[in-house]
């Protein structure tokens, strides 16, 4: 009876403490390359992806808000994504190759806000 009650015990316990991480959120914000509301549109787009619960990109101030699940994906990997779509944040910067896929209104490199 003891062992039955023990086992139970700690099976329950390995599952709260497995749910309890799978709920870890983290938000957090940083620079990201933009110009023009299409600019805004594309990055927010991008992030519609797996473990993203929620993008606000102020286009105004260049900065990125993000609420995500670490453990679905990681902050890096949001940081290559944006880099994928051509987009430089203040962690890495894309490859020329990345940046020519951006539409040409939105050569932030090249011109001012418009």
């Amino acid at each position: 009876m003891k062992k039955y009650l023990i086992i139970t015990i700690s099976v329950m316990l390995i599952q709260s403490l497995g749910f309890s991480q799978s709920k870890k959120v983290e938000t957090t914000t940083f620079w990201v390359a933009g110009v023009c509301g299409r600019c805004e549109s594309v990055i927010e787009s991008t992030l519609d992806t797996r473990g993203v619960l929620s993008v606000d990109y102020d286009l105004d101030k260049n900065v990125l808000t993000i609420t995500y699940k670490p453990g679905k994906i990681t902050l890096e990997q949001i940081h290559h994504l944006l880099n994928e779509a051509g987009y430089d944040t203040e962690a890495s910067k894309c490859t020329d190759e990345q940046y020519a896929r951006v539409h040409k209104c939105c050569k932030y490199r090249e011109m001012e806000k418009h």
